[in-house]
């Protein structure tokens, strides 16, 4: 079954009458070049991890933020000339982890700029009764640093769609603190992470506009993932590079 990514910033804005009303948005066939030929079948329903961040939201307020699991509608579509069937992924849900990319891009923000540790953070943003694994939190922010150092595909949409702005140009400079790592292959996956959060730092000291902030530094990542269209890197695995 071929997978399509869909640009979509967040979750919320991805309802279950949209998916299934979605065929017009899919484009050509790739597999007949028919245009608006796809039909709707039946939708399937993934878990993910969202996460929510109220309006005028300060940074450090930790008991205001939700990280929560949540059902979203994928959908799956037929070319009614050539019968090839097309499952349709909205790009904040990242293939290879559970987090949506909202919540990804929050949780690694949040690691990388506290002292909060691993453990801590499912502490400080779950339910007491409904709380994530922080191994997951760590293999979702470590696959995805570990693809923007090894994947020469996404180092152009990076290149593509992220600012070249510098934090440490600004006055006064925004400069990242220390990794916490001490492994040299756990800190270079960390480094690759910040690179995609390079342009969000300054929003850490917006206090109750880190959410416009947030929410525009969120709609360039969707471009990056909707445009790469494969899983996260799996960090207990080889990675082949693009040719």
């Amino acid at each position: 079954m071929n997978i399509v990514t869909l640009f979509t910033s967040v979750r919320k804005t991805w309802t279950a009458e949209r998916s299934q009303n979605i065929g017009t948005e899919i484009g050509i066939c790739p597999a007949c070049a028919a245009i608006n030929t796809f039909q709707y079948i039946y939708t399937c329903n993934r878990w993910h991890w969202d996460i929510d961040i109220p309006e005028n939201w300060v940074f450090g307020q930790w008991e205001q933020i939700k990280l929560f699991p949540v059902q979203v509608p994928i959908p799956v579509y037929s070319c009614t000339e050539c019968n090839l069937q097309q499952k349709i992924n909205p790009s904040f849900c990242l293939r290879g982890t559970t987090l949506t990319l909202q919540a990804l891009s929050f949780i690694g923000f949040v690691y990388e700029t506290t002292e909060l540790a691993w453990r801590a953070l499912p502490e400080k943003l779950c339910d007491k009764n409904n709380t994530i694994a922080h191994s997951t939190l760590y293999k979702a922010i470590h696959g995805a640093g570990k693809l923007i150092i090894t994947a020469q595909e996404i180092q152009k949409l990076y290149l593509k769609y992220l600012s070249t702005t510098n934090p440490a140009e600004q006055d006064p400079p925004l400069i990242w603190p220390p990794p916490k790592s001490i492994y040299t292959n756990t800190i270079t996956r960390e480094q690759g992470f910040r690179l995609l959060l390079t342009d969000l730092l300054p929003g850490k000291f917006l206090r109750s506009k880190f959410q416009e902030y947030f929410y525009r530094h969120l709609n360039i990542l969707n471009r990056i993932f909707a445009a790469w269209n494969k899983a996260i890197s799996n960090i207990y695995g080889k990675l082949k590079t693009d040719p």
